[in-house]
């Protein structure tokens, strides 16, 4: 009785498992659609807040991006709780994208917004602030180089930023995820941008 059970319960797993990597190579793209800590997304506020309260030029808007947003959960809670700043979410998957415009519009936030698109197209020129749950960082952190202007701030949770950026910070943040422990802090500072050009040299 005991061995059916088990046989059961690990038929229900597998099956769930299976399920659960078709979704993630059909709908978006091998990319699987993991949550921010609750912890981390908590000390990325305060970063996005001081970044913000900082800024020589205040009369600029400040526009945050989250790349790879997923249904948009991090967005929204950025958004409503730094209403004077715009958020946009970029996400490739469909069914992430229209959950997370279905409850954007259900929850009434005027500052923020959501963009189906691949993050390694999409423009973010206009970018004060940019979060980051990603993993192809390599590919990811060139087009940062190329298109960030100096004094933008960027969070990467877990991942380290490749292509020749450096944090400012690398903290540890004590979360309940057990693969989420590490956030990296990262400056767009024109003497970066000469260092690494001058690399390519």
């Amino acid at each position: 009785m005991a061995i059916e059970i088990f046989l059961d319960v690990l038929f229900a797993v597998t099956l769930f498992l299976l399920l659960w990597n078709v979704n993630i190579l059909v709908f978006n793209r091998g990319i699987p659609n993991i949550r921010t800590a609750p912890a981390i997304r908590k000390k990325i506020i305060s970063l996005l807040k001081e970044h913000e309260a900082a800024r020589a030029d205040r009369t600029q808007p400040y526009i945050i991006y989250d790349l790879g947003s997923g249904n948009g959960l991090f967005a929204r809670q950025i958004a409503r709780e730094m209403p004077q700043a715009t958020v946009i979410g970029v996400e490739v998957s469909g069914p992430s994208y229209d959950w997370s415009m279905m409850m954007k519009k259900q929850m009434k936030i005027g500052n923020l917004d959501y963009k189906h698109a691949d993050v390694f197209t999409h423009d973010i020129r206009d970018a004060s602030a940019v979060v980051l749950f990603f993993y192809q960082l390599d590919k990811l952190g060139k087009k940062l180089h190329e298109e960030l202007k100096p004094g933008t701030l960027i969070t990467s949770n877990k991942f380290r930023l490749g292509d020749g950026w450096q944090p400012a910070q690398s903290l540890k943040v004590w979360t309940l995820y057990p693969f989420q422990k590490r956030l990296f802090v990262y400056y767009k500072t024109s003497l970066q941008y000469l260092a690494f050009a001058g690399a390519l040299l």
